[in-house]
């Protein structure tokens, strides 16, 4: 769906021998990726339903479910986790996950003000670390014993 230059995309079930924008069994949710960040809206009952009957999805949908923790949940229900073990989990997983932002999305002058900033962190640590690594291999001063008390 949606124009040129305009992408928006429904996430849908239909029957494999259909043709591509034929119509659908189900509509599953959609994916806008102009907004920022881009809208993932998935209904997660129907699709585990749609999973369990041995519906494949494309590789794009994979990674959308993937990212919403929905395959997990899935794989995790057919090893026989309960429903509401395997939705704690994945909530967990959610929670800890470190999302990183993709480049095809960032201008070129956002792009440049990160990569600037990434590269004076990595000087910051490598200075540190230089710091450190002197602060550790300078000798510290040992008590000078004299002579009499050796003897």
């Amino acid at each position: 769906m949606g124009n040129t230059n305009r992408p928006f995309y429904r996430l849908v079930a239909i029957d494999s021998r259909k043709r591509r924008d034929g119509r659908a069994i189900e509509e599953l949710g959609f994916y806008d990726p102009l907004k920022q960040p881009a809208i993932v809206n998935l209904k997660e009952e129907p699709i585990l339903e749609w999973l369990n009957r041995g519906a494949l999805p494309s590789p794009t949908v994979n990674e959308l479910l993937r990212d919403k923790g929905i395959l997990m949940k899935w794989k995790m229900l057919r090893a026989g986790s309960s429903a509401e073990e395997a939705t704690q989990k994945v909530a967990a997983f959610l929670e800890n996950r470190v999302e990183k932002p993709t480049k095809a999305r960032i201008s070129k002058k956002e792009r440049a003000k990160i990569e600037a900033a990434s590269e004076k962190a990595s000087e910051q640590q490598a200075a540190e670390a230089v710091s450190k690594s002197k602060a550790e291999t300078t000798p510290a001063e040992e008590p000078a014993t004299s002579t009499a008390e050796a003897e």
